[in-house]
C-alpha cells in the first residue's frame, strides 16, 4: 500500500464522513486522490459500524457531484477562450477547436455517466462539458446519475468484500485505468471519424 492509501484511510478514520466529502469533491477537481479505493475503505468501514451505509452512500454522492460541478464552471469559465490563446502552444487552431466543440455537443455528454467509472476520463467529461457549454440543467441530471451510481458500486463493492476489500480495490483500479486509455482512444477515434466525415462532406 502507498503513503497516499494511507493518508486516505488516516483522513476516513478520523473524519469519517466530512473526510468523505471533501477528499471526493477535490478528486473529482483533479487532485490526486485514490477515489475508488476511498470509497471501497468508506464501504467496509459500514461493516464495522463505524459509518451508516446510507450516509456514507449520500455524502459521497454530493462530494462527486459538487466536485463534478466545480470542474464544469472551471471549464465554463476559463475553458475555450483560455484554449485559444494557448493554442499556438498546443499545435491547435480555431477550426480544430470549434471542430472539437462541436464533436462533444454531438457525442460527448453520452459519456459522462460511463465516465465516472474511468480513472482519469472522469476529469475530461467535466471540464469538457463546461468548456463546451453543454446546458447545465442537461449536465446536472448526468452528473448526479453517475455520482449516484459510481459511489453506489464502490461503497457497496466494499461492504460486501469485507476485509478483502483493498486487494480486488487494487485490481479493479487497474483494470478500470486502462480501460480508461482504451475508451479515451474510442472517443478521439470517433472524433477523428466526425472530422474526416464532415470533410467528405463538404467535398460532395
Amino acid at each position: 500500500m502507498h503513503g497516499l492509501e494511507h493518508y486516505v484511510m488516516s483522513i476516513i478514520f478520523h473524519y469519517r464522513y466530512a473526510g468523505l466529502f471533501i477528499l471526493l469533491m477535490g478528486g473529482m477537481v483533479g487532485i490526486p486522490v485514490p477515489d475508488e479505493f476511498l470509497m471501497t475503505f468508506s464501504g467496509f468501514q459500514t461493516t464495522l459500524g463505524r459509518m451508516n451505509f446510507e450516509k456514507t452512500l449520500l455524502v459521497a454522492s454530493l462530494g462527486s457531484f459538487m466536485g463534478m460541478n466545480l470542474s464544469y464552471w472551471i471549464g465554463r469559465t476559463l475553458g475555450i477562450p483560455f484554449l485559444h490563446k494557448v493554442a499556438p502552444i498546443l499545435h491547435f487552431n480555431t477550426k480544430k477547436i470549434t471542430s472539437a466543440e462541436h464533436w462533444f455537443q454531438r457525442f460527448g455528454d453520452r459519456l459522462i455517466v460511463i465516465g465516472y467509472f474511468f480513472p482519469g476520463f472522469r476529469h475530461f467529461t467535466a471540464y469538457f462539458s463546461g468548456m463546451s457549454k453543454l446546458n447545465y440543467a442537461r449536465y446536472s441530471v448526468l452528473a448526479a446519475t453517475g455520482a449516484t451510481l459510481w459511489a453506489f458500486t464502490f461503497i457497496t463493492l466494499g461492504r460486501i468484500l469485507g476485509e478483502h476489500w483493498e486487494k480486488i480495490t487494487f485490481i479493479l483500479h487497474r483494470y478500470l485505468a486502462r480501460g480508461g486509455i482504451v475508451l479515451a482512444l474510442i472517443v478521439f477515434l470517433i472524433y477523428l471519424y466526425s472530422i474526416k466525415r464532415g470533410k467528405a462532406g463538404l467535398e460532395n
